[in-house]
């Protein structure tokens, strides 16, 4: 019985793996600069006009910029 549920964990990590490296690229990697229709950026999930608060323009993506500093 403890060699079936050994065998399930391991066959469910195998497929867990295999699913991850098939998978389409990251939505992030997708969301880029092609997302948003010019004159439109790409900030915090979403097309805005400008860069909100905190955020540092870079064309076509607003990144995000750390105020700790």
């Amino acid at each position: 019985m403890l060699r079936l549920v050994a065998l399930g964990i391991i066959l469910t990590a195998a497929v867990t793996i295999v699913v991850a490296l098939l998978a389409p690229p990251s939505v992030q990697a997708q969301q880029e600069e092609s997302y948003c229709r010019p004159p439109l950026k790409f900030a915090a999930g979403a097309c805005v006009a400008q860069c909100p608060a905190g955020y540092e323009d870079r064309g076509r993506v607003c990144a995000f910029r750390s105020l700790s500093r």
